[in-house]
């Protein structure tokens, strides 16, 4: 926990640079790591409101425990409300980098339903808004641009910039995985060949880091941090 860096703070919010391996929230009774008592445990004071749920405290948005990047937390309620209105609406723009399995197209977007599968407790498409055998599917749309191709023992890898047009769970790492580029060190929505490549890359996290948030006239940014920067130097140092 130490290791979270505050990006930007003033009365209403702050913006982390939050490190792979803390979860955005409890999700099971008695977790600590967590960005929600890390934020009570930095502002006490935020515990004497009603939130709208009481284990989220200050949450607006969420990354996934692997994920790294940039995040916002609310220091009130009336904030979360606003930024949380503001990401329905598309005002929040959230920017990301990925390392896929795949010659990516130089740009592309991806719009197809995402239904959580109860059975496997994880996300899947759904072409289907309503599916009565699977439940009902949300909306998602991503768009993304290819920055890098690697070569790699007679593999294609790609560096791309993601843009999510919409906020679902595991969204970018379903989508992509659909469209047949799954990322480099996703234990959970992996292939065989992604599997070899992580394990030969020695990285078992999803190479997923958010890198900008634009907030109203504020822009914010994070570097790669550091474990996906040296998957990228010994792609680069291959590719040489």
């Amino acid at each position: 926990m130490n290791d979270i860096k505050i990006i930007f703070e003033n009365d209403d919010f702050i913006v982390l640079d939050k490190p792979a391996g803390i979860l955005t929230h409890p999700t099971l009774a008695g977790e600590k790591d967590t960005l929600v008592n890390w934020l009570s445990n930095k502002c006490p004071e935020i515990l004497r409101f009603s939130w709208p749920d009481v284990n989220r405290p200050g949450i607006v948005h969420r990354l996934d425990k692997d994920t790294s990047g940039l995040i916002i937390l609310a220091k009130n309620p009336e904030m979360m409300k606003k930024l949380q209105a503001q990401f329905k609406n598309r005002e929040i723009k959230k920017t990301y980098q990925a390392l896929v399995i795949g010659h990516t197209p130089n740009e592309d977007k991806i719009d197809i339903p995402i239904v959580r599968d109860n059975q496997k407790d994880m996300m899947r498409v759904e072409p289907m808004i309503f599916s009565f055998s699977r439940g009902t599917a949300r909306p998602a749309t991503t768009v993304y641009k290819t920055l890098a191709r690697y070569r790699y023992k007679s593999n294609d890898l790609s560096l791309v910039e993601v843009y999510p047009q919409t906020g679902r769970m595991h969204q970018i790492r379903v989508h992509l995985k659909h469209a047949g580029f799954p990322l480099v060190g996703d234990q959970m929505y992996s292939t065989k060949l992604s599997k070899k490549i992580s394990d030969s890359l020695d990285i078992n996290r999803q190479f997923l880091h958010a890198t900008k948030l634009e907030i109203e006239n504020q822009v914010f940014k994070s570097d790669l941090s550091k474990d996906l920067k040296s998957v990228l130097n010994e792609l680069e140092a291959a590719n040489e």
